[in-house]
């Protein structure tokens, strides 16, 4: 199984647990768990994604000349108003305005467009906008160690071990698998959740 749209790879986890590169016997259960951290790097950030994508999204037609996306935008190849018309890049500045990922856009002033209808007087999805989508084209660094730790937290629970690698075992001998995830973790992902 390839993991798809991951934080970190198979070798990266590897390398950071640390497992012999030749030993395969756990490759797929690893590669499930790295996924499986990515995803949930995803939701707890409030649904942003930290991979580039390419595609349309659509958008109602605001009541002003601001409008607000449902996702992080990283650049827009073609945007069309309501009318069909293609709104070029010099009639809009983005939100914020000088870094990207962008959550918005706004007509200027000066500009001769307004948010449109479509040609049966709807206003549902009738602006469309082709870009690019996501956080960051490609994973941040921090967002790399945090999937690696979270995987290695969860890889290690399978055997009883907490989060730091410390197996938790009762007189009697039964092992307690312990939950969570690792404090400086949490910590590090609140700069990347959506406000």
């Amino acid at each position: 199984m390839a993991i798809a749209n991951g934080y970190a790879t198979l070798a990266e986890f590897k390398l950071y647990v640390p497992i012999d590169s030749t030993d395969t016997d756990d490759d797929k259960v690893i590669e499930d768990i790295i996924e499986a951290a990515s995803r949930w790097v995803d939701s707890h950030c409030g649904g942003r994604t930290f991979y580039g994508r390419t595609e349309t999204r659509y958008f109602d037609k605001p009541p002003g000349r601001e409008l607000r996306f449902d996702d992080d935008l990283l650049s827009i190849t073609t945007l069309t108003n309501g009318d069909g018309d293609t709104i070029a890049d010099t009639e809009y500045n983005f939100l914020p305005r000088n870094k990207a990922p962008y959550y918005g856009l706004k007509l200027k002033q000066s500009s001769t467009y307004a948010w449109a209808f479509d040609s049966d007087g709807n206003d549902e999805a009738v602006i469309s906008i082709e870009g690019s989508w996501g956080y960051a084209s490609t994973r941040p660094d921090d967002i790399n160690l945090y999937c690696l730790e979270l995987s290695k937290a969860a890889y290690n629970r399978r055997s009883g071990q907490s989060a730091e690698g410390v197996a938790t075992i009762t007189g009697a001998g039964v092992v307690i698998t312990p939950q969570g995830v690792p404090p400086w973790v949490m910590v590090g992902l609140q700069a990347y959740r959506k406000r």
